[in-house]
């Protein structure tokens, strides 16, 4: 066995082409396998539009099925989020379900994956999940071991399309029709979550002028990413032209979000408000939410203003559903575009996306309160960024050093800087921020606050990203001047895209 895998940290992932059949099959044998040790007995194998998701999702059922697994699959194109109602769903009756969701999210074309659940509806990662998560599945795989077939395997289809949207719509309090006269542009990107959204927001009531709703693995516009610069600029303008009061952006898979409306794209910080005025999480006292280190400070005070106590944690879907669960949190939000959510069905509690829910909370919020939608426009106009900004350097070493550089002289003018949550979780970066107070979930500003994240590039060497927010363009343009003096002079850092 080469000493090469598909596996990623959140999921396993890989180019059309790029690993043998034979490999994939003991992707599919390894995680299984570890499975089996977390006494797993089901497992259930969805897919999105990809052209590659077809063959990869054969080669996971016969896997299992050769192991002697009750196996559950969804053989049309559905989101990702539609893939963990569904282990939700087969879970109440067979709680030992793992699940495998083959897709490659917002990817480019020619790439295919796979994300991973093991009983209790739970994503696993590296190093996250019950005995190392995905790190036990690498394991496995690179092991000698090999697992004999079993006897009893048997294969079930499932179609629960529709039960998805109704349970969506009851999460969310939202009736038949409350949505009428509602207008809303949805761009789907040719993804696989089109059918299911058209589906709800019909029933809804709304008003949907759709774009790229039919699922297509070609993607012919390119990777169907919704936050990638440009890909969303005919749904803006759309929505402008027939007065929407939403614009919707989905990426391929269908858990990734953008909200906006002719005017642009609202950030996800801002975005959250609404969706957290329609959960009225705290109203039995303040309740963890869960944030990563790009959203702006000035959504924070929002939040907490609705009796919620913000928590940083790092990027990582996988890691934030777990420590979800481990905290009590009820939501969190990434400026991704990822949106998550404490979802119970029956018995089966699990921290995970549902998109549809996202997105008729954040309906609901705009039609029943008046002048929301400007006053996010407002909240969001008051903040200024850089963007992220990247330099690459001749070696690691340099890297390291550049970027420590960086961090002391923030932290020389008086900036705090954190490199771990407060409980010692690692944020693969420094936050770094001056003037943002943070105490007990309260959050304060001063006039000249600034908040930045700067890091290593996990997928690429020799490479530093950052990115830095202020309230007043003076403070944004100094920090910004600061952080570029010190990686391309001092260090001869090159700008990058």
């Amino acid at each position: 066995m080469s000493h090469r895998d598909p596996i990623k940290v959140y999921d396993a992932r890989w180019e059309d082409g790029e690993f043998s059949d034979a490999q994939i099959a003991r992707l599919f044998e390894s995680a299984v396998a570890y499975g089996r040790e977390l006494g797993a007995d089901t497992v259930v194998v969805t897919r999105d539009a990809r052209l590659a998701a077809r063959r990869v999702m054969e080669a996971a059922i016969d896997e299992a099925l050769r192991q002697g697994m009750r196996v559950f699959m969804r053989p049309e194109p559905i989101s990702t989020p539609q893939s963990y109602f569904t282990c939700m769903y087969v879970s109440q009756e067979h709680p030992g379900t793992m699940g495998l969701t083959i897709t490659a999210s917002h990817n480019p074309p020619g790439d295919i994956g796979v994300k991973f659940t093991v009983p209790g509806v739970r994503a696993v990662g590296l190093e996250c999940g019950p005995a190392g998560g995905l790190s036990r599945i690498r394991e496995i795989y690179h092991s000698p071991q090999r697992y004999a077939a079993r006897g009893g395997g048997r294969l079930h289809v499932l179609d629960l399309t529709r039960q998805y949207v109704e349970w969506s719509l009851r999460q969310a309090q939202v009736a038949d029709g409350s949505l009428a006269g509602m207008k809303v542009v949805l761009d789907a990107m040719h993804g696989s979550a089109g059918p299911e959204f058209m589906l709800a927001l019909e029933r809804a009531g709304a008003e949907v002028r759709a774009l790229r709703y039919i699922p297509d693995g070609t993607f012919p516009d390119g990777a169907p990413n919704p936050t990638s610069a440009g890909r969303m600029d005919r749904a803006v303008s759309l929505a402008g032209a027939v007065g929407a009061e939403a614009m919707i952006g989905l990426d391929g898979d269908g858990d990734r979000i953008v909200f906006g409306d002719g005017r642009g794209m609202l950030t996800a910080g801002f975005a959250f408000v609404a969706i957290l005025s329609s959960m009225k999480p705290g109203t039995d006292g303040p309740v963890p939410v869960l944030y990563d280190p790009k959203v702006s400070p000035p959504a924070l005070v929002e939040w907490a203003r609705m009796n919620t106590r913000p928590m940083l944690f790092r990027n990582g879907h996988s890691q934030i559903k777990d420590y979800m669960l481990r905290q009590g949190a009820a939501a969190g939000a990434e400026e991704s575009g990822h949106y998550y959510h404490r979802l119970t069905l029956g018995t089966v509690t699990a921290c995970a996306e549902n998109s549809l829910l996202t997105v008729l909370l954040f309906l609901k919020a705009l039609r029943s309160t008046p002048g929301l939608r400007e006053r996010l426009w407002e909240l969001q106009g008051r903040v200024l960024t850089t963007g992220e900004f990247n330099y690459r350097f001749e070696s690691d070493c340099v890297r390291d050093e550049a970027l420590a550089a960086l961090v002391a002289k923030f932290a020389g003018e008086g900036a705090a800087t954190a490199t771990r949550t407060p409980d010692g979780i690692d944020l693969q970066g420094t936050c770094i921020s001056r003037g943002v107070s943070l105490r007990q979930g309260d959050v304060s500003l001063s006039d000249d606050w600034y908040s930045g994240y700067v890091r290593i590039a996990t997928n690429e060497r020799g490479i530093v990203r950052s990115y830095f927010s202020a309230g007043e363009r003076a403070t944004l343009e100094r920090v910004e001047k600061t952080a570029r003096c010190v990686l391309e002079n001092d260090f001869r850092g090159q700008r990058v895209a």
